[in-house]
């Protein structure tokens, strides 16, 4: 997390050191991302990095933190969706409106790919410890309004199922796609299989 000098920048100096992060971050393998490049992009001195972040790392958990929570407040916006959609459909319009918004930003899907493919182990569960649970949060959301619409069980144990829901979509970058076979129409047969158990 940034120290407390970082946000007492001015805005326009906080938005340029992210922005120049963001670059470096999606353009260089992780491991040979350093202070140097970030500072140099950032044009600030390098003394002043660590006035407002421990390391490198630190940077990069923040900046995704921040791309997690401006996804999130998207995908909120859907909220009006759930009058008109069954579960199985809010929850594949979710996934759908997650990966628009990822790709409407090169940078974001260089970002995330080198997340995948570069991250070491430590940095991706840290990441992916702080940012799971906005997934949880949405899911718990949607479940316990779709059981409250009397569409799945009241027993249902909402906790449990919006865990075994996002497992399944972070999962998805291990998975052996068939030919021809989406990300939708997966997560549609997933999503058959656990609504079902859900009624």
């Amino acid at each position: 997390m940034p120290k407390d000098t970082f946000f007492n920048l001015p805005e326009e100096k906080r938005n340029r050191i992210i922005d120049a992060a963001i670059t470096v971050f999606s353009t260089i393998h992780y491991k040979k991302v350093t202070i140097d490049s970030i500072v140099n992009s950032a044009e600030i001195p390098k003394g002043s990095f660590y006035q407002y972040f421990e390391n490198k790392d630190d940077l990069y958990k923040y900046i995704i933190s921040g791309i997690g929570d401006r996804k999130k407040k998207a995908l909120d916006q859907m909220e009006k969706m759930k009058e008109q959609l069954n579960f199985r459909d809010y929850v594949i319009q979710l996934l759908e409106e997650a990966e628009k918004f990822e790709k409407k930003d090169l940078k974001l899907v260089a970002l995330k790919d080198k997340f995948i493919n570069e991250c070491s182990q430590e940095i991706r569960k840290e990441v992916l410890k702080n940012e799971v649970p906005k997934s949880y949060k949405l899911l718990e959301e949607a479940i316990t309004s779709y059981i409250e619409k009397g569409e799945l069980r009241k027993d249902l144990d909402v906790k449990t199922a919006a865990y075994m829901i996002t497992s399944c979509v972070i999962g998805l970058e291990y998975y052996n796609f068939k030919k021809g076979q989406t990300i939708r129409d997966l997560m549609a047969e997933i999503l058959e299989v656990l609504v079902k158990g859900m009624k």
